[in-house]
């Protein structure tokens, strides 16, 4: 008697409903990131476009006095590049704008509504943000925020990263001011002007 081969017969796979579903959805939430990656382009190119008007219009010179401020204070933080420090007047509060060539924004009632001291704080604050590189790593983080600005998770930590970097700029500002109280008032006077 001869024996007979069987061989089994393999079910082909079938795939679970959720990832037919996905794979029904994939072209329309493609087209929905896509769209989305769009807008946030469009919003990261308005903002270049807007600093580079910044750097250019409504902006005139500070005094000797302060620049020699300026100078003293980025020797002082290790700042090492050239930046320069400008009277704006399309600008609320000091602004850094720039990496390669950095230039500091001040609105004109701040060279008028404070005192020396306080001045030299706010210089020191915007200082330090040139110092740790801030400007280009806003511009990687907006970057990333463009790309994966569906997911909640990225807004938090982004969030919570500008907050941890400005507290970095206030402990830098304050290893060069030395005297908190000074800060204190000159952050809650900039507010006030703003």
């Amino acid at each position: 008697e001869a024996a007979m081969r069987v061989e089994p017969i393999i079910a082909p796979p079938v795939a679970p409903r959720w990832l037919a579903t996905i794979r029904e959805w994939l072209p329309w939430l493609v087209a929905g990131w896509l769209l989305g990656v769009a807008g946030f382009s469009a919003r990261l190119a308005c903002g270049f476009v807007g600093t580079r008007r910044l750097r250019r219009e409504a902006t005139s010179p500070v005094s000797a006095a302060i620049e020699d401020t300026l100078g003293r204070l980025a020797s002082r933080l290790g700042v090492r590049r050239a930046v320069r420090l400008v009277e704006s007047a399309l600008v609320e509060v000091p602004t850094l704008v720039g990496h390669l060539r950095p230039i500091i924004l001040l609105p004109a009632a701040m060279l008028t509504g404070l005192t020396p001291r306080q001045l030299e704080a706010v210089l020191a604050h915007e200082l330090a943000h040139v110092r740790r590189h801030d400007y280009l790593l806003n511009w990687i983080q907006t970057a990333i925020e463009t790309v994966l600005f569906y997911h909640p998770a990225v807004w938090w930590v982004s969030r919570e990263i500008r907050q941890e970097r400005e507290n970095c700029c206030d402990d830098l500002a304050l290893s060069v001011c030395d005297d908190r109280i000074v800060y204190a008032r000159a952050l809650a006077r900039v507010a006030e002007l703003r």
